[in-house]
């Protein structure tokens, strides 16, 4: 089971998280997806993080989960919070990973306090989505989702508060909706049910918060990805029905220090969860190992 605790920032403003795996072990500030909850973990399991020695730090982002609520922020506001989450639980260096929609606020740590990192990865990370040629191909409740983060946040918060309330009831209504990987991987060790209870969190102080977090992908970035010093390891999945690898490569253009590691029959989330062991390398090593069945580029 995970513990949870609680950082005040020099704001006043509070960031909740929970940690998993061992206590002693490598430190890894976990970003959740968009909108999601410092509860994601839960979806890979905790025998993972202990079998790879990993420390586990989830924090809920402002006005997710039990964290406040933080004005006008943009991605350049989360490395100062993670320097000073940090501070607080007496970590010098630690690695970050960042999760489809946390997966920018792992780049922006790696442009801004480089000096802090280990190492620096992020796994079917979203990109910038307010391009119509980024939503091509997409589900049309997808590029729904993200013209009402554009155009109407008010109304994406709707529609979010809808998802969470859903989610985790009927697998099988989402069966023609899911890559079969995505699917297979929620069908088993119970992640369908984890999930709901994971974005119901995300919602407990109401969708504002969420609202934001996701509209933050449909405007420009305040951080310069490609002044990045450190080595960036991305991993996706070529079956990724939310962001297509396409998007991934044109965004990973611009840094030279990314490293793509794609999986020819992975989705979103199974990726996250089905290629952990590779994932926990790069955080360790920082530098994940080419497989056959990966397409590596640097």
């Amino acid at each position: 089971m995970a513990t949870e605790g609680n950082v005040v920032l020099a704001d006043g403003r509070h960031v909740s998280y929970a940690e998993y795996g061992l206590p002693d072990g490598h430190p890894v500030l976990y970003f959740h997806g968009a909108p999601s909850s410092r509860l994601e973990p839960l979806l890979i399991g905790e025998d993972a993080f202990i079998r790879h020695g990993l420390r586990i730090i989830a924090p809920d982002r402002p006005g997710m989960g039990r964290s406040s609520f933080q004005t006008h922020r943009g991605f350049s506001a989360w490395p100062v919070d993670v320097a000073a989450m940090a501070d607080a639980l007496g970590l010098e260096k630690f690695s970050v990973l960042g999760n489809s929609g946390g997966g920018v606020y792992a780049a922006a740590c790696a442009a801004r306090i480089p000096q802090r990192l280990h190492s620096a990865v992020m796994v079917s990370s979203i990109w910038r989505m307010d391009q119509p040629q980024n939503l091509a191909g997409l589900h049309v409740m997808t590029r729904l989702a993200w013209r009402l983060a554009k155009w109407a946040p008010p109304l994406l918060g709707l529609l979010l508060k809808n998802v969470a309330t859903t989610a985790g009831r009927d697998l099988a209504r989402m069966k023609s909706v899911l890559p079969q990987p995505d699917y297979d991987t929620l069908e088993s060790a119970g992640r369908f049910e984890i999930l709901g209870y994971v974005l119901r969190e995300a919602m407990r102080q109401g969708a504002k918060g969420p609202a934001w977090d996701v509209s933050l992908y449909v405007h420009p970035f305040d951080i310069r990805v490609q002044d990045i010093p450190i080595p960036l390891h991305v991993f996706h999945g070529m079956k990724d029905a939310h962001v297509p690898l396409r998007l991934v490569r044109a965004a990973l253009a611009d840094i030279p220090t990314a490293r793509l590691t794609a999986y020819p029959h992975e989705a979103h989330l199974s990726t996250l969860c089905n290629r952990f062991d590779d994932i926990a390398r790069a955080l360790l090593d920082g530098c994940p190992p080419a497989q056959p069945a990966q397409v590596a580029i640097s």
